[in-house]
């Protein structure tokens, strides 16, 4: 890493608003819509099974491993098309591409000619259109912002996240109680569609690849080793990596220990669990609410690794917590709250950082490399604690988990990441070598 890291002894100046670029205006507009309509389709297709297919429970949990599978297979190669093409042609052609499919389902249903098989179908191909978007909007961000606005750009975009995964499952329980879950999967179509037409009004002009790269087989093979050779060949980024990595095979344990942790060892109500979980709603405004001012405050390093701290420590408290009194669930809330405002913040310090290393025909790989390792983690992490509570039981499960969460921080203290000060460090070249330090370059 360039010295760049180490530079900046006092608070850089703040940026002009991100919200005066109508471009980025109208890329958040499009993103917000998409994720409601990620979060309503995730809740209404699994009711369409349940209510309208009758499907068993076993059928309900391979419709969701099918709809989240994509983010093993295809992430990579994703990096790869992204990498290649317009990144605003491939938002709107993924928002476009889900909601044809998921106008394809009421219209099955209203024809009777839907079945379980077509909801695995269709389910897959609406993941596959995900990832693709999820991967373009991180690799499109930094073309349409300067570089010192990308804090307050992602900070931006992780409210909607926040506000999405909040009110899309509430906003979706609702349409299905109103219109049955077939016609709600139709409202996260229309609601794709909108964020297409939005995202098509966007007047940046994108320059194409300079080197499209061969589209052979083994010529995407190669581009997909580039990226991951990019990736783990740099040490801030694979500092990045290894911490998300620990980080989700950790989370995915805890949590699956955690939801039988309370009602079976604490004994709390399902209304004290709800209590519990929605602490974390507040928590995730309140960090995406104050993410973009940290680093400004206390520079990137000092704010990445302080709020990860909090957060992953933070949860060392959930196994020490006895009982099912207003206490207990008063420490449970304020351990979420504060674990969902710094996890957030961390976030999107991270996120900043990464794609301000990241040289522009590099941005779709790396971001779909990152997807891949943090999601391909989990199902082990899921395993992982389903092992540990039959094991040697809940609450030591939720310490040793909660042990993992923290062991996260090692690489980012130990990484170069942890000195970058009020400037942000210059792109890495993608021959793995640092590129002159001058935090002014722009992305």
């Amino acid at each position: 890493m360039s010295d760049a890291a180490t530079v900046g002894e006092a608070a850089a100046p703040p940026a002009p608003s991100v919200w005066r670029n109508a471009d980025f205006t109208r890329l958040w507009t499009g993103q917000t819509a998409s994720l409601f309509a990620a979060q309503i389709s995730e809740l209404a297709l699994p009711l369409v099974a349940v209510l309208a297919l009758a499907a068993s429970s076993a059928q309900v949990g391979l419709l969701t491993s099918v709809v989240k599978l994509p983010y093993l297979l295809v992430s990579l190669f994703a990096g790869v098309l992204v990498d290649r093409v317009r990144r605003r042609n491939i938002l709107i052609a993924t928002d476009l591409g889900r909601a044809l499919v998921l106008s394809v389902v009421p219209v099955l249903y209203w024809t009777d000619r839907l079945g379980i098989g077509w909801l695995y179908v269709l389910g897959f191909f609406a993941g596959c259109g995900s990832v693709l978007f999820d991967v373009a909007g991180q690799a499109y961000l930094p073309r349409l912002v300067e570089r010192d606005q990308l804090t307050a750009g992602n900070s931006a975009l992780g409210a909607s996240q926040s506000a999405a995964t909040i009110g899309g499952p509430a906003l979706g329980g609702v349409l299905v109680q109103w219109l049955t879950a077939p016609v709600a999967v139709l409202a996260g179509a229309v609601s794709y569609l909108a964020s297409a037409l939005t995202i098509t009004t966007i007047r940046h002009k994108e320059d194409r690849a300079e080197h499209a790269g061969d589209a052979s087989p083994a010529g995407t093979l190669r581009e997909v080793w580039a990226g991951l050779k990019f990736v783990f060949g740099n040490e801030p980024l694979r500092a990045m990596t290894i911490m998300a990595s620990i980080f989700n095979l950790s989370f995915t344990a805890l949590e699956v220990a955690f939801v039988q942790f309370m009602p079976r060892t604490l004994g709390l109500s399902a209304g004290e669990i709800g209590l519990v979980m929605a602490a974390l709603g507040p928590g995730f405004l309140v960090g995406a609410a104050f993410a973009g001012r940290l680093p400004q405050r206390f520079g990137y390093g000092r704010t990445m690794l302080t709020t990860a701290s909090i957060a992953n420590l933070v949860m060392l408290g959930l196994s020490a917590v006895h009982g099912s009194g207003l206490l207990a669930v008063g420490t449970l809330m304020l351990i979420n709250f504060l674990f969902a405002s710094f996890g957030v913040a961390n976030n999107v310090t991270v996120l900043s950082i990464r794609q301000t290393l990241t040289p522009d025909s590099l941005q779709g790989r790396v971001a779909a490399t990152n997807r891949f390792v943090a999601m391909g983690i989990a199902p082990v992490g899921a395993l992982l604690g389903g092992f540990l509570g039959g094991a040697v039981g809940l609450r030591a499960t939720v310490l040793i988990t909660a042990v993992g969460l923290s062991s996260a921080l090692l690489p980012l203290g130990l990484s170069s990441l942890a000195r970058i000060r009020y400037d942000l460090p210059a792109p890495l070249t993608a021959d793995t070598s640092p590129s002159t330090p001058d935090t002014k370059e722009a992305a």
